[in-house]
């Protein structure tokens, strides 16, 4: 019998996009981190 016991939210290719909004705002953070230890 073939029975898949994960979920759904375990595929790799089911929230890319989640996964790209998630680097985009840490990559945000980084460079207004960068910018404001600068100006400092």
């Amino acid at each position: 019998m073939a029975q898949k016991t994960y979920p759904s939210q375990f595929d790799p290719q089911s929230d890319i996009g989640t996964d790209y909004a998630l680097i985009a705002t840490g990559v945000g953070a980084a460079l207004a981190a960068l910018i404001y230890l600068l100006l400092i």
